[in-house]
């Protein structure tokens, strides 16, 4: 949502019918690789609004939760459409989120905080026990489980492979074996939105080499550290840490957000219940203190 919209007045130079990346270049391209994108189908600015438009209605209704199970797929393929239209536009991070919103089309994403999860504590069901109605609904609900899980699982074990493979690649490049791939990432000035903080870090040795060394330490380590409670909330803690960095020192917010959302899938129901707690607690506590005060 943040890319569509942020996008959103040069959607037609970067997506639409105004983009040095034309309509004729596309379905070449498309016809080369055997693949599609709707966005082909745009034939005028009327038919890419449409197409676009319903791209930003299909993201707003999956945040919102309404009708998961058919929304989902329909926006894979829509992201795949939009990948496809302009490749060299979008980066790893938007790989990333088509693979895991494949593999979770087949998960129950809206079981909790979604509008699909109001509508579901509003039907009442009644059905005898025993009953053939509920034997089916027992059955159903069992494989809705089952592919729930290994969805998820198969998200994860994604997820990891990435860090792994990723460990696995900056381990063969000297500059990461010397430690020193991060004094040159921070000189590139195309990607420094802050210079001054970068140039703090890199003209720092120890920070650099620090940096350098434990990035490929959490990639390499990381699914490792997903195996135990313990080890999972620092691994969490410091893959987050590194993203955030990412996004900070290089400016690439979106990749850095879109890995950030992935990895919370490594988190359990029952943190997310705390939180969604303490986050109640909190607030009965502040309108309390608002009252007393008034």
């Amino acid at each position: 949502m943040g890319l569509l919209l942020v996008d959103y007045g040069d959607r037609r130079l970067l997506w639409g019918p105004e983009s040095p990346w034309t309509k004729d270049i596309l379905e070449e391209r498309l016809a080369e690789k055997g693949t599609f994108s709707i966005f082909a189908f745009a034939g005028s600015s009327e038919q890419f609004e449409l197409i676009y438009h319903s791209f930003i209605i299909l993201v707003a209704l999956f945040i919102l939760g309404w009708r998961t199970r058919l929304i989902t797929p329909a926006l894979a393929v829509m992201l795949w459409s939009w990948r496809e239209r302009q490749p060299w536009l979008l980066d790893g991070g938007d790989d990333l989120m088509l693979l895991v919103l494949i593999y979770l089309s087949f998960a129950d994403l809206s079981a909790r905080w979604s509008i699909d999860a109001r509508r579901a504590k509003k039907r009442t069901v009644h059905a005898v026990s025993g009953s053939a109605a509920a034997l089916t609904s027992n059955v159903r609900w069992r494989m809705a489980t089952v592919l729930h899980n290994v969805a998820l699982l198969a998200t994860l074990l994604q997820v990891s492979i990435l860090y792994v493979n990723t460990g696995l690649l900056k381990v063969q490049g000297d500059l990461w074996q010397e430690g020193t791939a991060l004094y040159y990432v921070l000189h590139i000035e195309d990607v420094q939105p802050f210079p001054n903080l970068s140039r703090a870090i890199y003209d720092n040795a120890f920070l650099f080499t620090f940096g350098s060394y434990a990035a490929v330490f959490i990639q390499l380590t990381f699914p490792l550290l997903m195996l135990n409670s313990m080890t999972r909330r620092l691994g969490i803690a410091a893959v987050t840490g590194m993203h955030l960095g990412v996004g900070v020192l290089m400016g690439l917010s979106s990749f850095s957000f879109i890995m950030i959302a992935t990895d919370l899938l490594f988190i359990r129901d029952s943190t997310y219940e705390r939180f969604a707690w303490w986050a109640r607690a909190t607030r009965i506590r502040y309108l309390r203190r608002a009252a007393e005060s008034t």
